[in-house]
């Protein structure tokens, strides 16, 4: 008898068919980037703050909250590195800083791979007791964070990003083009 091959084995609840971001929280986001880049060679980072007006429609713990942060991306293959550094109001980035060192926070998702519409992202997630923590958009994207720290030791993030959407130029790369 042969092992099957666990990619071909969905649970009967399945939800989430990929993992395509992972998160670390810090306090230093510059040198986040640069550790990132010089010591583990995972890069270019795409580097911007995320603040209103672009950052709106944003709630914290089921109330509305205004909150910004500095953001860098980069991507090795198909996932999706993300360092946030908190700024202003309250967040559940703050809050992981103020108990944890700084370290893998949330992973995300994409609303497109879990084949739902928002509204029916919203209702599967809480049917299992996960509640939303945070929400907002940031132009034309998306996002819900949802408590499944219990279950996972994690946040999961749903990203709701348009397919046609382009990301704007960032505030700066590291390494720069002529580094």
């Amino acid at each position: 008898m042969t092992n099957p091959d666990p990619m071909k084995l969905p649970l009967p609840n399945d939800l989430i068919p990929e993992t395509r971001q992972i998160c670390i929280v810090t306090r230093d986001l510059d040198a986040m980037v640069r550790r990132y880049a010089d010591q583990l060679g995972i890069g270019p980072w795409w580097v911007n703050e995320y603040a209103p007006p672009e950052l709106f429609g944003t709630t914290y713990r089921g109330e509305a909250a205004s909150y910004s942060m500095r953001l860098a991306l980069a991507w090795t293959g198909a996932l999706n590195w993300e360092i946030i550094q908190p700024l202003t109001g309250p967040s559940i980035y703050h809050d992981y800083l103020d108990r944890n060192e700084e370290g893998v926070q949330h992973v995300g998702v994409m609303l497109s791979d879990l084949g739902l519409s928002w509204e029916a992202c919203h209702e599967t997630f809480q049917a299992r007791g996960f509640e939303p923590i945070q929400e907002g958009r940031w132009k034309r994207i998306r996002f819900c964070y949802y408590d499944t720290l219990a279950a996972s030791g994690t946040i999961i993030e749903v990203i709701d990003r348009p397919a046609d959407f382009e990301r704007p130029e960032p505030e700066y790369w590291y390494p720069t083009e002529n580094a």
